[in-house]
């Protein structure tokens, strides 16, 4: 969920959902020095998405969670990092502008129908140096 709050505009599944992941950025912005706990499952804003049942996620369809979990596994491995962590929000963001770059968004978010629009890319790149960014121009 940490990608997709770099990524968050204000729109969603729901009006819930927006609150929810409202609530959670701007709390995070606020203090980055606020422990997060890493999880590769349903986490506490997906409770709001209208897309979550008994069974988990069912964005993609019935079987949708399982590959929510794979997804969830693979961004923790790529920030050397595991489910049943906590890190603080700050050096969350340090790890992912040192790991993981917006182009690499394509491989990893395959399935979000937010990918196309570009702003996670964005949000993602935004945090590494600019001399270090894809798109510098030197």
């Amino acid at each position: 969920m940490a990608l997709c709050l770099l990524g968050f505009r204000g729109s969603g599944y729901s009006p819930g959902f927006v609150e929810a992941m409202a609530a959670v950025q701007a709390g995070f912005k606020a203090d980055p020095d606020q422990l997060v706990e890493l999880v590769d499952a349903p986490d506490p804003i997906c409770a709001a998405c209208p897309n979550l049942d008994d069974g988990g996620c069912t964005l993609g369809g019935p079987d949708h969670e399982a590959h929510m979990r794979a997804h969830d596994r693979d961004v923790l491995g790529r920030l050397g990092l595991a489910a049943g962590e906590a890190i603080p929000w700050g050096r969350l963001l340090e790890r992912i502008a040192g790991q993981i770059q917006g182009s690499d968004l394509d491989a990893i978010c395959t399935t979000c129908p937010w990918l196309p629009l570009g702003v996670c890319r964005a949000s993602v790149d935004d945090l590494r140096d600019p001399s270090e960014r894809p798109d510098h121009e030197a």
